[in-house]
């Protein structure tokens, strides 16, 4: 059988669970995160390097994982991922821990606003649009976490328990959406 283009053969190759890691670590070294992160001093003091934390968390949001302990699952079934961490364990409280530390997330958020601003790809410009969105991230059966708030939901039109995520968010005219800075609303 010949090959023409009408037809082409494409070998097997096996692909990770998350084929986009390569292209946002590409992203990620593109933007200097790591040194942002730095910076802003978030820092990890032993273990997993604090850069390969956050950058798996990015992963997992791409991915559709809804737990840390799913993420941690991921970098250890996905090739390029365990290829990555393979001299570190990477566990669910190693990202719980990190995640949960008081470090300065804004001031990173700040910075990040900062670089993306400086590259001519990702700037705003005359006719692009900032919106906000706010999410509802119901937590049904933990009434008793001290960011949990009494929400109504107008989308579903009830009140649940949840986290409110603010999320400021630019919208080029190019089709491209990036978030700009986020927050969690807490009635106080």
């Amino acid at each position: 059988m010949s090959e023409t283009l009408e037809q082409p053969r494409y070998r097997n190759l096996n692909q990770g669970e998350c084929a986009g890691a390569p292209v946002l670590r590409t992203l990620w070294d593109r933007f200097d995160f790591s040194l942002l992160l730095t910076q802003s001093g978030i820092v990890k003091r032993r273990g997993v390097p604090f850069w390969m934390l956050c950058f798996m968390y990015v992963i997992g949001l791409v991915s559709n994982c809804p737990s840390v302990n799913q993420m941690s699952t991921l970098a250890a079934k996905d090739k390029l991922l365990s290829m990555m961490f393979k001299l570190y364990k990477l566990a669910q409280y190693t990202m719980s821990r990190f995640l949960t530390t008081p470090y300065a997330w804004r001031t990173f958020g700040l910075k990040r606003v900062e670089r993306l601003q400086a590259d001519d790809d990702m700037k705003l410009q005359e006719g692009d649009t900032v919106n906000l969105d706010d999410t509802h991230v119901a937590h049904p059966y933990a009434k008793r976490l001290p960011f949990l708030c009494w929400l109504f939901d107008s989308s579903s039109k009830v009140y649940s328990w949840c986290m409110n995520a603010v999320v400021i968010q630019a919208v080029l005219q190019n089709g491209l959406e990036y978030p700009l800075l986020y927050s969690y609303w807490r009635n106080r």
